[in-house]
């Protein structure tokens, strides 16, 4: 039962995001125009290191999964609105994240077909802070936490020949309250608010295919990437559809019992 609620769940998160929300973001209280309108992120080049672990001991990042923590910070480029695009003023934007999950990479099965890595997230979180003390994306003492992150479903595909790839990623939003609006109202509190987050491989450094030759050992290596996120807060007649499926799904447990 709990399988189906969650896959119920997603699949609203799902269509939630098809339509990106135009967001109000407040930022008079660190020295902002006090209203930003976007409707994404634009998230600048960073890089994230990863810790992967020959989990299934064989040695070698192919024929088998292995499990992987990837973790890192990154400063906001600007808010676009439709084809308008502004950087933030006087203060800084920054996504510190943590994810986690399994990576199971491919051999061509043909001459010409690119050696192959796909990924699965398992866990993990963001935050969005705002910092004054504008220092290319270090979150020091004068940093405030806008929202948090957490990780719903996501996924990733690369392309070890060329050392590119793209990911997709969608997240639950809880905002702190005072910080973003839709339609006037303060989204904080509304549990159905959900990110993605799609982000593109630009390079990945030091990924050896063979663990050193020591079975179950660990490596580490550099992803350098970026990224767009979106927001979508959903209708009130997206919600109606959504309470109806889980009205159905509630009647047919008791009939069943």
């Amino acid at each position: 039962m709990k399988k189906v609620i969650a896959g119920l769940v997603l699949a609203g998160a799902a269509a939630f995001n098809a339509n990106a929300s135009v967001i109000e973001f407040d930022d008079s209280l660190f020295g902002g125009t006090g209203s930003v309108f976007f409707d994404q992120l634009d998230w600048r080049p960073d890089e994230a290191i990863v810790t992967q672990t020959d989990t299934n001991g064989n040695a070698s990042i192919f024929f088998g999964q292995d499990d992987f923590v990837e973790f890192g910070t990154t400063r906001l480029v600007n808010f676009n609105l439709g084809l308008d695009s502004m950087a933030p003023a006087g203060y800084e934007l920054i996504l510190d994240y943590d994810f986690e999950g399994v990576v199971e990479a491919f051999l061509p099965p043909f001459p010409g077909f690119p050696t192959s890595q796909t990924v699965g997230f398992t866990s993990g979180s963001a935050t969005i802070y705002a910092d004054t003390n504008v220092n290319n994306g270090v979150i020091d003492g004068s940093a405030m936490a806008l929202g948090t992150l957490s990780f719903r479903v996501g996924s990733c595909f690369n392309n070890l020949d060329t050392r590119t790839g793209s990911c997709n990623i969608i997240m639950k939003f809880d905002a702190n309250p005072g910080y973003f609006f839709y339609n006037g109202n303060d989204i904080s509190g509304n549990e159905f608010v959900y990110s993605e987050l799609i982000v593109t491989v630009q390079d990945i450094r030091g990924l050896s295919p063979n663990y050193n030759g020591v079975p179950g050992s660990t490596q580490e290596f550099i992803i350098e990437h970026d990224g767009n996120q979106t927001f979508t807060v959903p209708e009130p007649a997206s919600l109606a559809v959504l309470g109806l499926g889980l009205l159905g799904l509630r009647l047919n447990r008791r009939n069943k019992k």
